[in-house]
């Protein structure tokens, strides 16, 4: 007979499993990919609970028999495994990661945590503007900078008397260290092409470290096209080659990303393609390689444009144990940034966090093995085995990171469950039928904002995870992981929708719509 388990128990209740090597924190151990899971006995069924039975009809979906699935629900209130399937099955998460993730750094930082960036000096403040010495700009990987803010806080210098700087603008970023490409990740076709769910990480990082192109005809036909940097600055360069088409031709652009050979830092954007006259302004949008260098051509531009003169440079530099703090500006609370990570899947905000945690906890410089480490401590620390997991960075963009949905699961329970923590966490989580990655599901009558979810897609790989309000009134955590996705992506979301479902009580059809693979998140 098969009990109800608490989910306190899974550690001492997992069914023996093959090890597999393999980098990054925690040896996850599962079934060999592909390995034959016995379907419930008709006695199991019979002593089950209605729910239990319900979700029965779930695992008749084909995706349970041609792709590998792991999946199990719990109610919150008691802590018991309402059903499961392939529970023991470590699979590819994708960014259901995020969901570890957010949760370690309300624990860690709190929610009402911001992002410090710090202004200090040395040299003395003249009655007449002039500062002696040198500005120094200290980063703690800000994931919300963006030029806006920073025109903001250069005009607070402006408002504090600074009009010039006889020496030098100094950045420090040393609070990360470690490679500024997402740990994890190695797909040729990103690395060149650079996606903006592939940005580069950085302590001082401006615009999610991403380019944005504007596009627009020319003058007529057979005139260049305009093509232009919202942000210019010396980490970026635009080789324009668009070419202006009659108004009814069609549109299209081709984006090359280059590195120097020299640095592998300075961007080169190429652009080829026909832009039809009198078509609208359009964006394109492309990460950096070099987010320091970025940042520093920014504020380069935004002093020139508040007036403050510099007699020195902008350069790269370490900041004076004694300097004196001069201005400070901080982001949003982590409760906003955790709310925009989830919702929104963005793998940049995730990752800069997850690095922020590591050196607040076991101190700088902030790397993502440092907080890879705070997981594996707060997974620890709810009884999940090291030996069920393989942790490899924070934002579940790459097919080494290794979960079981007990594992997902014991977060959801854990911060639904607390007081100061909870509610933020749940409030993050995309609404079904109203926002996030959610938006356009669970639309069905009585179902809009009672499911709050995280997708994660990979090719292959979706997988959805998140908290039902049921129609008994109880509230479930579920975790869905579908790997080796044979066929479309929709094949995947029609079995996780069927599961929310029955969970809910609710009744309608699933859509049968066809969708084109979207991009990792």
């Amino acid at each position: 007979m098969r009990l109800p388990k608490r989910l306190a128990l899974l550690i001492a209740l997992a069914v023996p499993a093959f090890a597999q090597d393999g980098g990054g924190v925690g040896a996850e151990s599962s079934a060999p990919i592909g390995a034959a899971v016995s379907p419930p006995t008709l006695a199991d069924t019979i002593k089950r609970s209605p729910l239990a039975s319900a979700l029965e009809s779930v695992s008749q979906d084909p995706i349970f028999a041609d792709s590998v699935v792991s999946l199990q629900v719990v109610n919150v209130r008691t802590g018991e495994e309402v059903y499961s399937w392939g529970e023991d099955r470590s699979l590819v998460p994708a960014s259901t990661m995020k969901l570890l993730t957010t949760a370690a750094a309300l624990r860690a930082l709190g929610p009402e945590y911001h992002f410090p960036t710090w202004i200090l000096h040395d040299g003395e403040l003249g009655a007449d503007g002039v500062l002696a010495g040198s500005l120094y700009v200290k980063g703690q990987g800000d994931p919300t900078m963006v030029v806006e803010r920073m025109w903001r806080m250069t005009q607070d210098l402006k408002v504090r008397g600074i009009k010039e700087v006889k020496g030098d603008i100094v950045f420090d970023d040393r609070y990360f260290a470690g490679t500024t490409l997402i740990p994890g990740w190695d797909k040729e076709e990103d690395l060149e092409s650079g996606p903006t769910y592939f940005a580069t990480l950085g302590a001082l990082s401006v615009n999610y470290n991403v380019a944005t192109m504007v596009v627009r005809p020319g003058a007529g036909p057979g005139q260049a096209a305009i093509a232009e940097f919202d942000c210019p600055t010396a980490a970026v360069v635009l080789e324009n080659k668009l070419v202006t088409g009659s108004k009814n031709s069609r549109k299209w652009v081709k984006i090359e990303r280059t590195l120097d050979e020299e640095t592998q830092k300075i961007t080169t954007f190429t652009l080829t393609g026909n832009i039809p006259a009198e078509s609208q302004t359009d964006f394109y949008y492309r990460t950096l390689a070099d987010p320091l260098g970025n940042y520093i051509g920014a504020m380069q531009s935004v002093f020139k444009q508040q007036g403050i003169k510099v007699k020195g440079s902008f350069r790269a530099g370490a900041t004076p144990p004694d300097a004196p703090l001069f201005h400070r500006i901080d982001s949003e609370s982590l409760a906003e940034i955790v709310a925009t990570t989830s919702k929104h899947s963005n793998n940049f905000m995730a990752e800069q966090v997850l690095r922020s945690v590591g050196a607040e906890r076991y101190g700088l410089p902030g790397t993502t093995e440092n907080g890879v480490r705070v997981i594996a401590d707060y997974l620890a620390s709810l009884g999940v085995p090291a030996d069920q997991y393989r942790l490899v960075n924070g934002s579940g963009l790459s097919r080494d990171v290794m979960l079981r949905p007990s594992a997902v699961n014991a977060v959801l329970l854990d911060m639904y469950r607390s007081p100061d923590l909870g509610p933020e966490y749940v409030a993050s989580l995309s609404v079904g039928g109203r926002d996030g990655t959610l938006w356009s599901r669970f639309r069905e009558d009585g179902m809009a904002g009672r499911v709050r979810g995280k997708t994660g897609t990979l090719s292959g790989v979706h997988c959805l995870a998140g908290y039902v309000h049921a129609a008994d009134d109880e509230v479930y955590a579920f975790t869905f992981l579908v790997n080796e996705l044979d066929g479309a992506l929709s094949r995947a979301r029609k079995a996780h929708d069927r599961l929310v479902l029955t969970v809910a009580g609710a009744t309608g059809n699933v859509a049968d719509g066809v969708e084109a693979e979207p991009p990792p998140q």
